[in-house]
């Protein structure tokens, strides 16, 4: 599918990492490493890219099983910090019919992370990060630290807004966190519901608008209906494909995933994104597409790595 194309950029990602106790009849639940970040990260590995997952969860045996799995996805926790004494954060996960899922979050962590190495970019390198924990009060410098450090080595930065519901009633508090981190970024990504939450806005032109004021390149999905990716030069829609989804539980990490793959891969890692001609930005968004498509197909939140001959070319 590369295309022969060398996998040499390091990604980096960071976020909150979580246990999905993931159920859709009743009380039966099955355990599953979760957190939009470690799912990318894992999907990333998976298909063979260097990629460092940084973030938090305890020392506990939720804590062992999630380290144990990543390492045995080829995904690296160098920077990643294990509490002695606090649990792994628990998620539960209810599918409805349509087999999406609403969430109830049980947290134990510290206060304040402590002191911890934070990785040195370099220019080739992209870091993925996003969702609440990116705008969380008692993570932000932690966070603005990492973001920082990859914005002056001139590091490719994608991020994803991730608004859940529940917070939909803080953004007046948290719009300075939101904007910091668009201007830092490379590239925004949110949902139409994102978006909607964060601006009150529902018209792809008129949030572009807003979001080019602080970042020039904006992916925005709006779930079965067609997705947007603007760039200065550019407006391009994507139908997107129906299935029948197991679970749709990592569905936009994954796109995530597949977008960063799509980078990773391509012969010209210094392009600006809005460089990208419609061919290279058609493969990119392709995998994106593919990567959520495919995690739709499985229970676990991620790809199986294992695509079926000529999968990629529904995409693509």
């Amino acid at each position: 599918m590369t295309n022969g194309l060398p996998k040499n950029r390091k990604v980096f990602a960071l976020g909150e990492t979580v246990l999905d106790l993931v159920s859709d009849c009743g009380l039966e639940f099955d355990g599953i490493p979760g957190g939009s970040m470690l799912n990318a990260s894992v999907s990333l590995g998976r298909m063979g890219i260097d990629v460092e997952f940084i973030s938090e969860f305890g020392a506990d045996k939720a804590g062992d099983l999630i380290s144990n799995f990543l390492l045995s996805n080829s995904v690296k926790t160098t920077f990643s910090t294990r509490h002695p004494a606090n649990k792994t954060s628990i998620a539960l996960a209810f599918l409805d019919k349509n087999k999406n899922a609403s969430y109830t979050f049980y947290h134990d962590v510290p206060e304040e992370i402590p002191t911890t190495e934070t990785p040195e970019f370099q220019k080739d390198d992209i870091l993925l990060f996003g969702s609440f924990y990116a705008v969380k009060a008692n993570r932000r410098n932690y966070v603005l630290k990492i973001v920082k450090n990859a914005v002056e080595a001139g590091a490719t930065i994608y991020y994803d807004l991730n608004i859940r519901k529940a917070h939909a009633n803080e953004m007046d508090i948290l719009m300075p966190s939101f904007i910091e981190n668009m201007a830092a970024s490379t590239i925004v990504k949110g949902s139409d519901e994102d978006f909607f939450h964060l601006f009150g806005l529902s018209n792809p032109e008129e949030i572009y608008k807003k979001v080019s004021s602080f970042c020039k390149t904006m992916i925005i999905t709006c779930g079965e209906k067609p997705m947007f990716i603007f760039t200065p030069n550019n407006c391009k829609s994507y139908n997107i494909n129906k299935i029948e989804p197991v679970s749709t539980i990592g569905a936009g990490d994954n796109f995530n995933a597949g977008f960063i793959y799509g980078l990773a891969t391509m012969d010209s890692a210094s392009k600006s994104t809005f460089d990208f001609s419609k061919v290279e930005m058609d493969r990119i968004v392709g995998c994106g597409m593919a990567f959520a498509s495919e995690t739709c197909m499985s229970s676990e939140n991620y790809i199986t790595g294992n695509f079926e001959t000529g999968f990629w070319n529904k995409f693509i």
